[in-house]
């Protein structure tokens, strides 16, 4: 959730690459295949971002109220994810992959869990989220009239999950991750960005007839960096449409987030603050004449994030179209 979209392609781009090693082990050959389902996902993605922070775009920086259009990115990566089911009735499973849930909101995260269907109707999820490539920040993103330096993050998280808590349709979500700059070349100790990060989010869902319903959610993220002037608080606010048919799905999600920073940014003399804006569309047709198991599908997304301090302004668009197989 805190690392930027060109990361999250790069981490998606391992999951076949990682799925092929774990199958061709000796030992997967032993486990029962009638247990094993999943999905992969044959994705085009087409991003564009206009941000001073994002370090796929240009080095070069005039003053501190201007903001570099970034272009145009293409890509083509796979997603997707794997089930391997413990017991006959399938109430508890490993899982490794993209969760669909995740992708119809715009989240792509990486994963390594366990999940199990309790009696009372909660489901419990525990999961680790590996930095499975690097990010890349600059190093001072600060620099000006000559071209910043790149530097890797490393990082993980781990991630606890209870839905629809005692068939409530009421949903807890926990984690915890870190991120360690490796070479921050920030001359201010108050803008350290190595971190470790707090979030809980709750949500409910109202069902509005069989097919439809909106998800609500309320989110926090106690944000501490080493740097307190990079600390901050986060609340989120969202709402997600979804209807579902056997022949096609969509879902429409809004999200308002505010980030009240703890210290004063010595470079602008102002304590940031931010408010940002994001709509999200998912898409899925199901009915493909004689491609069984194959559906198509569609995701188109924005964010706008309007900050106190205009070096930090931020716009970003992604539009991707994929083929999917489900097994």
């Amino acid at each position: 959730m805190s690392t930027t979209l060109d990361v999250k392609m790069k981490i998606a781009k391992r999951l076949v690459t990682t799925l092929a090693c774990l199958l061709g082990s000796n030992s997967v050959y032993a486990l029962d295949w009638s247990r094993v389902s999943g999905e992969l996902l044959f994705a085009s993605i087409y991003t564009h971002s206009d941000s001073n922070l994002y370090a796929q775009g240009n080095p070069n920086l005039e003053d501190p109220t201007s903001r570099n259009d970034n272009g145009d990115k293409f890509i083509a990566t796979p997603l997707g994810n794997i089930n391997y089911a413990l017991d006959d009735a399938q109430s508890h499973r490993l899982y490794i992959g993209t969760s669909r849930d995740d992708l119809a909101v715009g989240t792509l995260a990486f994963e390594l869990g366990y999940q199990r269907q309790l009696d009372s109707g909660t489901t419990f999820d525990l999961a680790y989220l590996p930095t499975v490539l690097p990010s890349e920040v600059w190093a001072d993103p600060y620099t000006m009239n000559q071209a910043r330096e790149k530097t890797d993050v490393d990082g993980d998280a781990f991630r606890l999950k209870l839905s629809n808590i005692s068939s409530s349709l009421f949903s807890l979500d926990m984690a915890y991750a870190r991120a360690d700059i490796e070479n921050d070349q920030v001359t201010e100790d108050v803008l350290k960005r190595d971190s470790k990060a707090y979030y809980i989010k709750g949500q409910y869902l109202s069902m509005l007839d069989t097919r439809s319903g909106i998800n609500y959610g309320l989110s926090y993220t106690l944000h501490n960096a080493e740097g307190k002037a990079n600390s901050h608080n986060k609340y989120s606010a969202e709402a997600s449409y979804f209807f579902q048919s056997s022949k096609y799905a969509f879902a429409l999600t809004g999200t308002y987030t505010h980030r009240a920073y703890k210290a004063l940014n010595p470079i602008f003399n102002r304590t940031q603050s931010d408010n940002a804006y994001r709509l999200f569309f998912a898409y899925e047709y199901k009915d493909l004449p004689n491609w069984d198991n194959w559906s198509v599908s569609t995701f188109a997304g924005t964010t706008k994030n309007n900050s106190n301090i205009e070096f930090f302004d931020s716009r970003e668009w992604l539009l991707s179209l994929s083929l999917n197989y489900a097994f």
